[in-house]
């Protein structure tokens, strides 16, 4: 009966996330295409070449590797080379170190960047005009940001879990 029941909260959670998600897509429109993609051809990339003990990971890796790209790709394209290059370098640091050595040391780096960054994306999203490609552009990088704090503190906490099952085992 548990099993049934298990069965029937992860359908509702994917129903729910699917109309979160169209609700995203509606009004984000084309603004979400780009981390879209980007994520999805990570998460692909990582399933076939990331070793299994690294795969826990992989949802927060590729959302913030999706993320990344898409800054990256923004600040080319607009040739802004400031400040906003720190969010590139902080990413692709504290990535290459959660990919390398998944753990809380990467973790608690990027979940102070991803808050600090979710804030400043915030103030800039009550500030824009509904409606406006900078008010659904700010949505998706919030969105993004979530979803990787999410993702990272799932992924560690299942990490804990596995590591003290296995230490029971012995």
């Amino acid at each position: 009966m548990d099993a049934e029941k298990a069965s029937g909260t992860r359908k509702s959670i994917n129903i729910v996330g699917g109309i979160i998600g169209a609700a995203i897509g509606v009004y984000a429109g084309i603004n979400i295409l780009i981390p879209l993609c980007m994520t999805a051809a990570v998460w692909w990339a990582g399933k076939k070449l990331l070793s299994s003990s690294k795969q826990l990971y992989l949802p927060a890796i590729a959302v913030q590797t999706g993320h990344l790209l898409w800054l990256s790709v923004g600040l080319i394209y607009l040739g802004a080379f400031g400040l906003d290059l720190l969010d590139v370098i902080i990413l692709i640091v504290g990535l290459t170190w959660l990919l390398l050595r998944p753990g809380l040391a990467p973790v608690l780096l990027l979940t102070v960047f991803q808050v600090l960054a979710l804030a400043i994306n915030g103030v800039s999203f009550a500030e824009a005009t509904i409606g406006t490609n900078p008010h659904k552009a700010l949505f998706v990088h919030m969105v993004w940001r979530l979803m990787a704090l999410f993702f990272m503190w799932h992924a560690y906490v299942q990490s804990r879990k596995a590591v003290r099952v296995e230490t029971e085992a012995r």
